[in-house]
C-alpha cells in the first residue's frame, strides 16, 4: 500500500498587537503662589483610539491641597471625559475615563484643564509625572508641578550690617525682603546684591 507522506502543518499564530504610544503627552503648570488654585493643561493625543468606558491615568502630582474628589474639567476636549476625572490625594492620582459615546481620537490634540489647590507652604513641586492606559507605553510628562512660592515674604528680621551680610537661599523665583530692626527699612534682594526699598 502506498502512503503519501504527511507535512506537519505548524500553529499559525495571531499577529502581535504592539502597545500604543502618546504621541502627544504634555502638562502645563499654573501659577505658583503656595495656598492657591493653580489651573493645569493637559494635552494629549494617543497613536490610536481609547474607546468609550476605557481609561488614562495620570500619576505623581502630590503635594496638592485638593481632597479626593471628582474633579471638573474644561477645556475644548472636556467633553471626551464627561467633563470630570477620579482625584486621589495622596497619590496625586487622575484618572480620566472617556465618557459614554465618545473617543479619545489619535490624528488631532485633545486639551483639558483642572484646578489643584497649590501646597500651603513654600514648595519645591514634583517631577516625573506619568501617563499610562491599558495596551499602551507608559509615557513621562516634562516638567515641575505644584511648586509653590511665596513671593512677597519677609525672610529676614536682623540689623542692616547683618542683612546686607547675608545671602538669600530661598526658592527660585520668591521675592526675598528684609526687614532692619536698626533703621525701620525694607531691604530687597535682587539676585546678586540688598537694595533699600524706596517708595519715594
Amino acid at each position: 500500500m502506498f502512503v503519501l507522506p504527511t507535512f506537519g502543518l505548524g500553529v499559525i499564530a495571531s499577529p502581535t498587537v504592539l502597545p500604543g504610544t502618546f504621541d502627544t503627552a504634555t502638562l502645563e503648570n499654573g501659577q505658583t503662589n503656595l495656598d492657591n488654585t493653580n489651573i493645569l493643561a493637559f494635552t494629549v493625543q494617543p497613536s490610536r483610539d481609547i474607546s468609550a468606558g476605557d481609561s488614562i491615568t495620570l500619576a505623581g502630582l502630590t503635594g496638592s491641597q485638593t481632597a479626593d474628589s471628582s474633579l471638573t474639567l474644561s477645556g475644548s476636549g472636556a467633553s471626551v471625559f464627561g467633563s470630570a476625572g477620579s482625584w486621589t490625594q495622596s497619590t496625586g492620582t487622575l484618572v480620566l475615563t472617556v465618557d459614554t459615546g465618545q473617543t479619545l481620537s489619535t490624528g488631532s490634540d485633545t486639551v483639558i484643564t483642572f484646578n489643584l489647590t497649590n501646597p500651603a507652604t513654600v514648595s519645591s513641586g514634583v517631577s516625573g509625572i506619568t501617563l499610562s492606559s491599558s495596551g499602551f507605553t507608559q509615557a513621562s510628562l516634562s516638567g515641575t508641578f505644584l511648586n509653590a512660592v511665596d513671593l512677597f515674604n519677609v525672610t529676614t528680621r536682623d540689623t542692616e550690617a547683618n542683612i546686607k551680610a547675608s545671602t538669600p537661599t530661598n526658592p527660585s523665583g520668591e521675592v526675598n525682603i528684609a526687614y532692619g530692626t536698626d533703621t525701620n527699612d525694607f531691604y530687597i534682594w535682587d539676585g546678586s546684591a540688598w537694595y533699600i526699598f524706596n517708595n519715594d
